[in-house]
Formats: structure tokens, C-alpha cells, sequence
């Protein structure tokens, strides 16, 4: 598992990053999870991170976008 970071520079390039991206439709994540709708998943993430970053209880939300990131540019 990737370390990521949570720092507001971090962060603040994840969302540039997510807001400027093209998605599919779909996309399986891992074998387990199934992303039905990725703009909704990504627009969900960051609806998170805008009303609770710096919170900690909402680190899920930002690793979920990394992760994401991460399974696009395979």
C-alpha cells in the first residue's frame, strides 16, 4: 500500500488533479470494488474534502482519489 500524504499542499494538487481529469464510466478499483458511476464517486470525494479537510475522520475520502489516480495512470 501506497503512503499518502494528507498536507494542504498534497491535498490541494489531488483536487486540481480530480477536477481537471477525464474519467470512464466505469472502473473496476481492485477486485472487489466496483465503481459504477467514477464522476459521482469523484464529485462524492471531494463534496468530503471541501466541508471536513483538515478533519482526519475524512482521510478515507482523500485515499480514495489517490487510489483512484493511481489505477488511471496504470
Amino acid at each position: 500500500m501506497a503512503e499518502y500524504k494528507y498536507d494542504e499542499e498534497s491535498v490541494k494538487e489531488l483536487i486540481e488533479w480530480a477536477k481537471a481529469a477525464s474519467f470512464p464510466e466505469q472502473l473496476e478499483l481492485s477486485e472487489s470494488e466496483y465503481i459504477e458511476d467514477v464522476k459521482r464517486y469523484v464529485e462524492a470525494g471531494l463534496c468530503d474534502i471541501d466541508a471536513h479537510y483538515p478533519d482526519k475522520f475524512y482521510n478515507p475520502a482523500i485515499t480514495r482519489l489517490y487510489r483512484l489516480r493511481e489505477k488511471l495512470s496504470e
